[in-house]
């Protein structure tokens, strides 16, 4: 069973406590990375930026989270999906892409290129790839329904 946050909050360090407050140590690098991985996993599906954002507002600023994210990208723990959302290993083969009005560009753009390079380049944009993906994977869904 996937640990949630507040379950991981609970291995960091209380540094004071009251009835009114309580502060923890922050986490190091590998305790955030462990977190991260950790909320991907106990939703079971990508996450985006902003969702982690919020999950991890007051444990950690952007700058921690994005150098996290991309230490996690270069050895291959978590992908960075098309849409810009963040999955464990295996996640992009049946994900569908979310549509989104912009779409920033990637954390690592080598291993980005390396995944989807190809896509992009044959679709003609990061957007009429995540277009493709999307109708190519829920015409699969509907054809297995059927």
């Amino acid at each position: 069973m996937a640990r949630s946050v507040k379950e991981s909050e609970k291995d960091l360090k209380v540094v004071y406590e009251d009835e009114d407050l309580v502060v923890i140590r922050a986490p190091d690098d590998m305790e955030l990375e462990k977190i991260v991985i950790s909320i991907i996993r106990s939703k079971g599906r990508p996450v985006t930026w902003h969702e982690l954002r919020k999950e991890l507002s007051g444990i950690a600023g952007e700058d921690r989270l994005r150098k996290v994210l991309v230490k996690l990208i270069e050895r291959d723990e978590i992908v960075e999906m098309i849409d810009g959302s963040f999955g464990l290993k295996g996640m992009e083969v049946t994900y569908v892409p979310r549509r989104l009005k912009k779409r920033v560009r990637p954390l690592v753009p080598k291993k980005f290129r390396i995944r989807w390079g190809h896509l992009v380049e044959t679709a003609g944009s990061i957007s009429a790839a995540i277009q493709y993906l999307r109708e190519a994977k829920l015409k699969g869904r509907r054809g297995r329904i059927n």
